[in-house]
C-alpha cells in the first residue's frame, strides 16, 4: 500500500502530496497555515464544536424529535453514519492537509476559485441574519430573573401592540391563559410587534431593546476575534464547555420531575410509531435535512478552525469528541422537549405547530377535547415539513378564504415550548434559576457558533493577501461586524421577522450550498485527482490512529467521500428544492392571491441563491483568461497550471541540516529551496576603519593579552615610539594567573583539551594578529600622511626621534625573553612582530645614515601592495592555532619549520613600508630578522 510525502514551501503550507512508499493511510502532516496555529491542542476541539451545536439546531432537533418521535432520532442517526459524519471528517482532514481554508484551498487549482468565494459568501449570509435569533435570547434571559413569588413576565397579559388597546380579563387560575401571554410576549416584547392582525406595514422604526441586543453580541464577537487566534482560543471554553455543562444539569433535572406527572421513561416519545419507520418518508426528509445542516453547512468554517492545527495533529481525537458531544447534546435536548410536551399533556394542553403572521395562527397551545384542537386531525408527523437553518416550517392545508400561512416559526424550543412549560409550573414548583440555565446555555451556544462563522469570514478575507492583510485584522474583523450589524437593523424593524423568514427561507433551506460542496469534492477528486485523492485526504485523519482503523475505517471513509457523499447530496438537494415549494420562488410572471411572497420579494429571494452559484463560472473564466494569457511558452503548461499546477521541488542534500523533521511513519517534508539573498555592498572606507578601531578599543579595555614591542602614537607633528613590551607580558600574565593557575593551565592544555578552551585560545591568538595588523596599517597610513605634509624636514626629525628611542628595545627584549623564560606557557600566547623601532636599532650606523639621507616619501602604490600582502596572516593565524589545540610543549624550543617561516613573515611585513628593500638597509633589516627569529 503506497506511503506519500507531503512537500511544503518555505512558509510551511503544503503544495504537493507524492507516493513515497507502500504503506496506506501514513503521511505526515507539515502543513502550516501562514494565519497562524493554535496555542492549545484542545482548542481545535472546542471551536469544531461551535460548528455543530448551536441555538438553532439544538432547538431545531428537539421540535422534529417531538413532532417524529424515536424514529426521527435512529434515522438521523443512520444518516449521520452515511453522510453527516463523513462531510464532517472531509472538511476536517481537507483544511489540516492543506492548511488552509475554502479561499486559499484552491492553489492546488486556481480554476475552481469561485468554490471557496461562493462557499464563504454562503457563510457569511448565515452570520448575518441569524444572529437576531440570539438577540432575542437576551430579553428572555432578562425576564427570567424573578423570585419564588413573582409570575414570569411571559405569563401575563400584553397589551402595549394591540390595536384596540382593550386589556385581556385575567382569569383565576394560574395558568393566565397561557396560550395567548405566551406567544403574545413573544410578538409584543421580544419583536416590539404593534400590528399584527392587519399586518400593516407602515411602521418602520428600529426596536431598541433589539438594537441594544444587537450591539452586546456584535461587540462580543468582535473582542473575542480582534486578535485573532490569540484572543479566540481563550473564549472557547467559555462558549463551548460551559454550555455543554449546563444542558447536562438542565436535562438531569427536568427528566426528575417525570415521576411528578406519572409518566414511564419508555413512554417518554408519544408520537413514536415502529411500523412507520420505513414508511414515512416525511421523517426520513426531515432527518436527512438535519443531518446537513448539523454536520455539513458550516463545513467551510471546519475547515478553516482545522487548517490552524499544528503538524501530526491528532485529528481522529478531535473529531470522536466533537461527535460524541453534538450527539449526545442533541439526544438530551430531545428528551428535554418531550418532557416539557409530557408535562403540558398533564395539566390539559395539547401542543400543535404554529406560524408566526397574526394572532390566530401564533397560537400553539390548545385546550384538549376543544374545537380549536379537534381541527387538527392529521398527525403532526404526517404532515409537510421543511426544516430551515433557524426554524422549520409545518405546512398545513389552508382553510378557502383565509389568508395563507407559512407555517414558520424560528426556535419553537425557546420560543414556545420551554417558556409555556416553566409558566404553566411556576416558580413556587421550580426554581427560576433553571429557567436562567437555560436561555444562558442557548446564549452561550449561539454567540459560539458566530463566533465561528465570522473567524471563518475574517480569516478567507486575510488569506487573499495573508502576509500584507495579516496586520490589519483587527481593523478587517471591525468592518465585519460593523457591516453585519448594519445589515441586521433591517431585521430590528416591524418588518424583522419577515425579513428574517424571507432569509431562512432562501439562505437556510441550503439546496444551493449542497450543490457548492458537490462541486467542492468533485473538483478536488475528480479534476485535480491524484495526489490529492481520497487516500490522501483520509490518511491525515488517521496518520496517528490505531492499526485498525487504519486498516478498516480509512477505506470505507475514502469510499463514502467518493460516492456515498456526492450522491447523497444530489438527492437531497433535489428532495428540498421540491418539498420547500421553490420552483414558485422562480416564477416571477404568476401574480396569484395565494402566492406568499411578492414579486420583489420573490427577486431578491432569488438573487441570494444564484449569484453565489454564478459566482463559480464566472471566476472560472476569469481565471482562464488570466493563466492562459501569460505563463510558458507551451499551451498545454499553462492550462495544467489552471486546473492541475506542478510546483517543482529540489530535495535537500542528504549531508546538510534537515529542514523538517521525520513523520512518525518515517515519510518527511521537503522544502523548497529559498531565494538567494539580496546583493549587499561592502562598507565605506570610514565606516571599516571605525569598526576596526572600535574592535581594537573592546579588546584593549577588557585587557585582552597581547603582544607587540611598540604602539605609535602622534603628538604636536612628530611620530612617537613607546615601547610596550614589558606593559603588555605583565597584562598577559596578569590575566591568564587571575583565570586559572599555571601547573593547571598546563594541565589542561596539555593533558586534554577542552573544546571551550580550545575556542578560547583560538579566539585569542586571532584577536593579537588582528591588532598587530590593525596597528602596522594605522601606523603606515600614519607615515605617509605625516610624510606628504612635513616633507623632508621633518622627516629627519622623525627619524631622529625613532633612533632616540632605540636605546630602550634591548631593554625590553631582555625583559620578554626573562619572561618567557619564567613562564613557558606564554609562549603560546605571543606573536612577535618587529616595528619601526626594533628594526631602526638594529642597523649599523651607515645604514642609518642611508636611510636618513635617500628615504624617499611613500607612494600609495607601495602602501597598496604592502596592505594587500597582510592578507595571508590568517594563515599563521591557523598556523598558531592549530600549535595551541594540538596538546604540543609550550616550551619556546619547540617550535616547528612551519610556524617559524610565520613568525618571519610577519617579522618581514612588520618593517616600515619607507625602508629600502634591494640595498644594505635590506640586508641589514635581513640580518636581525634572522637573529630575532632564532633568539
Amino acid at each position: 500500500m503506497p506511503r506519500f510525502e507531503v512537500v511544503t514551501n518555505r512558509y510551511g503550507s503544503i503544495i504537493d502530496v507524492r507516493e513515497c512508499a507502500d504503506e496506506a493511510y501514513e503521511m505526515s502532516q507539515e502543513s502550516q497555515s501562514p494565519l497562524g496555529q493554535w496555542s492549545n491542542k484542545y482548542s481545535s476541539v472546542l471551536a469544531t464544536l461551535g460548528c455543530t451545536l448551536g441555538a438553532f439546531n439544538i432547538s431545531r432537533f428537539a421540535i422534529l424529535a417531538v413532532q417524529f418521535g424515536a424514529n426521527f432520532i435512529l434515522q438521523f442517526l443512520v444518516l449521520s453514519l452515511l453522510v453527516g459524519i463523513p462531510l464532517f471528517t472531509f472538511h476536517s482532514s481537507l483544511g489540516q492537509l492543506l492548511g488552509a481554508g475554502v479561499m486559499d484551498m484552491w492553489r492546488i487549482s486556481p480554476i475552481f476559485k469561485g468554490i471557496g468565494i461562493a462557499l464563504l459568501l454562503a457563510q457569511a449570509f448565515i452570520g448575518t441574519y441569524t444572529v437576531i435569533g440570539i438577540s432575542w435570547m437576551f430579553t428572555y434571559f432578562r425576564d427570567s430573573f424573578i423570585t419564588k413569588q413573582d409570575v414570569y413576565r411571559w405569563a401575563e397579559p400584553i397589551d402595549e401592540y394591540k390595536e384596540d388597546g382593550m386589556p385581556w380579563t385575567l382569569s383565576s387560575n394560574v395558568s393566565y391563559n397561557i396560550e395567548e401571554t405566551v406567544p403574545g410576549y413573544f410578538n409584543g416584547i421580544v419583536l416590539q410587534r404593534k400590528y399584527v392582525e392587519k399586518l400593516e406595514m407602515n411602521d418602520n422604526l428600529l426596536k431598541l431593546p433589539v438594537v441594544i441586543n444587537l450591539t452586546i453580541i456584535w461587540t462580543i464577537v468582535f473582542i473575542c476575534l480582534s486578535k485573532g487566534l490569540k484572543s479566540y482560543s481563550k473564549v472557547m471554553c467559555i462558549f463551548s464547555l460551559v454550555p455543554v455543562f449546563g444542558m447536562f444539569m438542565l436535562c438531569t433535572k427536568m427528566l426528575g420531575l417525570a415521576p411528578m406527572i406519572g409518566f414511564q421513561h419508555h413512554d417518554i416519545f408519544p408520537e413514536t410509531d415502529w411500523s412507520e419507520f420505513f414508511l414515512n418518508t416525511k421523517s426520513w426528509v426531515a432527518a436527512f435535512t438535519e443531518t446537513f445542516l448539523t454536520w455539513g453547512i458550516l463545513g467551510a468554517c471546519t475547515m478553516q478552525i482545522t487548517s490552524h492545527n499544528r503538524p501530526k495533529h491528532l485529528l481522529h481525537r478531535d473529531a470522536s469528541l466533537v461527535i460524541i458531544l453534538t450527539i449526545a447534546v442533541l439526544i438530551l435536548a430531545a428528551f428535554l422537549a418531550n418532557t416539557c410536551v409530557h408535562l403540558l399533556e398533564a395539566h390539559g394542553y395539547m401542543y400543535l405547530p404554529s406560524s408566526f403572521e397574526r394572532m390566530s395562527s401564533y397560537t400553539f397551545l390548545f385546550k384538549q377535547n376543544s374545537a380549536q384542537a379537534r381541527k387538527h386531525l392529521t398527525p403532526v408527523r404526517w404532515m409537510q415539513h421543511s426544516s430551515l437553518f433557524m426554524g422549520e416550517r409545518t405546512m398545513k392545508n389552508n382553510v378557502p378564504g383565509m389568508p395563507q400561512e407559512s407555517g414558520y416559526q424560528a426556535m419553537r424550543l425557546a420560543t414556545e415550548l420551554f417558556p409555556a412549560t416553566f409558566a404553566m409550573i411556576g416558580a413556587k414548583n421550580i426554581s427560576p434559576f433553571w429557567s436562567v440555565l437555560f436561555y444562558f446555555v442557548l446564549i452561550m451556544f449561539g454567540i459560539g457558533q458566530q463566533i465561528a462563522i465570522w473567524h471563518c469570514v475574517v480569516s478567507g478575507i486575510i488569506s487573499l493577501h495573508p502576509f500584507k492583510l495579516r496586520k490589519w485584522r483587527t481593523t478587517i474583523t471591525f468592518l465585519s461586524c460593523a457591516a453585519a450589524f448594519s445589515i441586521g437593523l433591517f431585521m430590528a424593524t416591524e418588518l424583522g421577522i419577515f425579513i428574517v423568514y424571507l432569509m431562512d427561507y432562501c439562505v437556510g433551506c441550503g439546496w444551493w450550498i449542497m450543490i457548492l460542496y458537490l462541486l467542492e469534492i468533485g473538483a478536488l477528486f475528480m479534476v485535480r485527482g491524484r495526489p490529492y485523492s481520497g487516500e490522501t485526504v483520509v490518511a491525515t485523519l488517521f496518520s496517528q490512529a490505531n492499526h485498525h482503523l487504519q486498516v478498516w475505517m480509512a477505506p470505507m471513509l475514502s469510499f463514502d467521500w467518493n460516492i456515498v457523499v456526492p450522491v447523497a447530496l444530489i438527492l437531497l438537494s433535489t428532495s428540498v428544492f421540491k418539498n420547500g415549494g421553490y420552483r414558485w420562488l422562480y416564477n416571477w410572471k404568476s401574480v396569484s392571491q395565494s402566492t406568499y411572497w411578492s414579486t420583489s420579494s420573490r427577486e431578491f429571494g432569488c438573487l441570494l441563491q444564484i449569484i453565489p452559484l454564478l459566482i463559480v463560472p464566472f471566476a472560472g473564466i476569469i481565471q482562464t483568461c488570466r493563466y492562459l494569457a501569460t505563463g510558458p511558452p507551451d499551451l498545454f503548461d499553462r492550462i495544467q497550471m489552471l486546473y492541475r499546477p506542478v510546483i517543482e521541488t529540489r530535495r535537500p542534500p542528504e549531508t546538510g541540516e534537515a529542514t523538517s523533521e521525520a513523520g512518525v511513519n518515517g515519510s518527511a517534508a521537503v522544502q523548497i529551496e529559498d531565494p538567494p539573498p539580496k546583493y549587499t555592498p561592502p562598507p565605506s572606507y570610514s565606516t571599516a576603519t571605525g569598526a576596526r578601531s572600535l574592535r581594537f578599543t573592546e579588546l584593549v579595555t577588557t585587557h585582552k593579552s597581547f603582544n607587540m614591542h611598540a604602539i605609535f602614537f602622534i603628538h604636536g607633528g612628530f611620530l612617537l615610539a613607546l615601547d610596550t613590551d614589558t606593559i603588555a607580558y605583565r597584562l598577559a600574565a596578569r590575566s591568564m594567573a587571575a583565570r586559572l593557575p599555571s601547573a593547571s593551565y598546563h594541565h589542561r592544555a596539555h593533558t586534554h583539551t577542552h573544546p571551550t578552551d580550545v575556542t578560547n585560545r583560538l579566539s585569542t591568538v586571532r584577536a593579537r594578529v588582528l591588532i598587530a595588523k590593525m596597528l602596522r596599517q594605522s601606523i603606515r597610513r600614519s607615515v605617509r600622511r605625516l610624510a606628504h605634509v612635513l616633507g623632508n624636514h621633518h622627516q629627519s626629525a622623525i627619524l631622529g626621534e625613532s633612533s632616540s628611542s632605540s636605546s630602550a628595545a634591548p631593554r625590553t627584549v631582555q625583559t620578554a625573553a626573562a619572561t618567557t623564560s619564567s613562564s613557558p606557557h606564554h609562549h603560546h600566547q605571543q606573536t612577535t612582530v618587529l616595528t619601526a623601532t626594533t628594526t631602526s636599532s638594529s642597523l649599523p650606523t651607515d645604514a642609518q645614515q642611508t636611510v636618513s639621507s635617500t628615504a624617499p616619501p611613500p607612494d600609495y602604490t607601495t602602501v597598496l601592495v604592502e596592505m594587500n600582502r597582510d592578507d595571508d596572516d590568517d594563515d599563521d593565524v591557523v598556523s598558531v592555532a592549530r600549535t595551541v589545540c594540538g596538546g604540543e610543549s609550550s616550551s619556546a624550543s619547540s617550535l616547528s619549520d612551519e610556524q617559524s617561516t610565520s613568525i618571519e613573515c610577519l617579522m618581514e611585513r612588520a618593517a616600515p613600508i619607507n625602508v629600502d628593500r634591494t640595498g644594505p638597509v635590506a640586508a641589514a633589516a635581513a640580518t636581525s630578522t634572522a637573529a630575532a627569529a632564532s633568539h
